[in-house]
């Protein structure tokens, strides 16, 4: 049995279509439970789901690969998995994601 992996997502960005087609991909790709919030000028996210052992680099790069150049998303991710003594911490920012533990 794989051990499951925790991701606790928070997302945000000035467009509400962006945050809500990738809340969309994520649902799609995990099972997940979100939450929003829009202040009518940033539209927020966050999202908690599962994953085996890690978190799942490849498939949070895949969901972000198409998106619109010069955009504005911000997601950051905290991943932890108690049996394995895992913790990740993961952010995406200026169209690119950063292993922040590495860096």
């Amino acid at each position: 049995m794989a051990n499951i992996c925790t991701n606790k997502l928070y997302l945000s960005t000035k467009s509400c279509t962006l945050r809500d087609s990738v809340m969309e991909s994520v649902r799609q790709s995990f099972r997940c439970d979100s939450v929003l919030y829009d202040n009518g000028e940033v539209f927020e996210c966050e999202i908690e789901f599962d994953s085996r052992w890690t978190f799942p680099h490849r498939e949070m790069e895949e969901l972000t690969k198409d998106l619109p150049e010069g955009n504005d998303l911000y997601i950051r991710v905290l991943s932890y998995e108690f049996g394995c003594e895992y913790v990740g911490f993961n952010i995406y920012a200026d169209g690119e994601w950063h292993d922040k533990f590495a860096d």
